[in-house]
C-alpha cells in the first residue's frame, strides 16, 4: 500500500497532456454551451463533459448519472485541485478557440461581401463572364 502511494505522489509531479475536442451546441440550450471529450495521457478517455454558463461565468461539468437518490453524480473526476485546474484550463480554452472560429469566419465573409458591392473604380473596366 505504502508504494501505491509513492507512486501517486510521483505520478502528481508529471505532467499529463489533455488532449480536448469541443462540441459547441448550434442552438440555444439554456445555459449548456457545449459538449466536449478529453484524452488524458494519450490513455484515458473522457466523453460527456459540459461546459455550462452561470452567472459566476463558464465551468466544465464533468459526466454524470443521476443516482437512486434523484440526485447527480459525477461518473468521474479529477482526485487532485491540480488535475481538476489542468482539465478546466484545457477545456475552456478549446471552447474560446471553437467559438472564435465561426466568428472570424462570418468577418471574413461579410468583408468578402462588402468588397464585392463596392462600385469598380471610374475609368476601369469591370469584365463580366461573357467578355474575352
Amino acid at each position: 500500500m505504502e508504494h501505491q502511494k509513492e507512486d501517486a505522489m510521483e505520478n502528481q509531479n508529471n505532467t499529463l497532456e489533455i488532449n480536448v475536442k469541443v462540441y459547441p451546441m448550434k442552438e440555444d440550450k439554456g445555459n449548456l454551451l457545449a459538449f466536449a471529450s478529453a484524452t488524458i495521457g494519450g490513455c484515458f478517455a473522457v466523453n460527456g463533459i459540459r461546459i455550462m454558463d452561470s452567472e459566476k461565468g463558464k465551468f466544465v461539468a464533468m459526466p454524470s448519472s443521476k443516482g437512486g437518490d434523484g440526485k447527480y453524480h459525477d461518473i468521474c473526476c479529477p482526485t487532485t485541485a491540480e488535475m481538476r485546474k489542468a482539465i478546466n484550463t484545457a477545456v475552456l480554452g478549446e471552447y474560446e478557440k471553437a467559438v472564435e472560429k465561426p466568428s472570424l469566419r462570418g468577418a471574413l465573409q461579410n468583408a468578402a461581401k462588402e468588397v464585392a458591392a463596392r462600385p469598380a473604380p471610374e475609368g476601369q473596366r469591370v469584365a463580366d463572364k461573357g467578355a474575352r
